[in-house]
This record gives structure tokens, sequence and C-alpha cells, in this order.
């Protein structure tokens, strides 16, 4: 990020990742409908490839985000899944998401040295999107 003479792809950073032994990890949020959940990641211009009736994955960029998993008789109203996706476009993600009239909240910069927002899909999974700022010690 500090030399932009450097070019990197994709699949050569994974790897090098993967070679200073850090950990890749997708979540697997469960969902009530898979064609509305589908059809919200989807609008989000994320790309979503179905396995079959009841799991998907979502990417961007070929990248995992997630995964979706259809659960029957799932209660909307006792969710408490989500995943937090961590890029530096924060502000553009939270004016996409607000264009496509998603309940999205406002930006904030959390205590813990986070700029953030959270956006909610049709199943109540809560995701988080945001980017690491400077932390500053309470005066």
């Amino acid at each position: 990020m500090c030399h932009d003479e450097i070019k990197i792809c994709r699949i050569c950073a994974l790897w090098l990742v993967g070679r200073t032994g850090s950990i890749d990890v997708t979540p697997t949020l469960p969902v009530a409908d898979m064609a509305k959940n589908v059809e919200f990641w989807e609008a989000a211009g994320f790309d979503v490839h179905r396995y079959d009736d009841g799991f998907a994955f979502v990417s961007l960029d070929e990248q995992s985000v997630c995964d979706l998993d259809l659960v029957e008789g799932f209660d909307l109203g006792a969710n408490r899944a989500g995943c937090y996706i961590i890029t530096d476009q924060t502000e553009a993600w939270h004016a996409r998401f607000a264009a496509l009239g998603m309940t999205v909240t406002s930006i904030g910069d959390m205590p813990w040295g986070m700029r953030e927002f959270t956006v909610t899909d049709p199943s109540g999974n809560r995701i988080r999107i945001g980017h690491s700022t400077p932390h500053r010690p309470e005066q």
C-alpha cells in the first residue's frame, strides 16, 4: 500500500498470505429464504454461486466473502449471526448499499479502532463493513 510501483495480483497475494502462516476465514450465514438472500448479495455487486438449493457461495473479485446456508424453520428474530468485511473503501460501500435502498447505519469511528457501518440482510444477519483507523487513546 505504500509502494504504488509494486503490482501484485490477487492469486499471488493469497499465495503469499498462505506462505506467511496466516489464515483466511469464510463465515457461513444462516438464511430463511435463499432466493431473497441471493438477490440481496447480487444487488450489492457480489457474485453468488449456488451449490444446491440450500447452500451458496458469495464472493467478490474471486475472493470468498461468506457462504449462505438455508435453515428450515429459521427464526429471524433470534438470529445473532453476522460477519465483518474489511475494506479500504468503506464510504463507497456505504453509498452503494444506501443507493440500493438497503437499511444501513451511519458510518462511525469506533473506540476499537475501526471506521464502520452495518447493513442487515433479509435473514437478519448483520454485516459490518469497515477499515482500521489510527487508534487514539482517551484523553
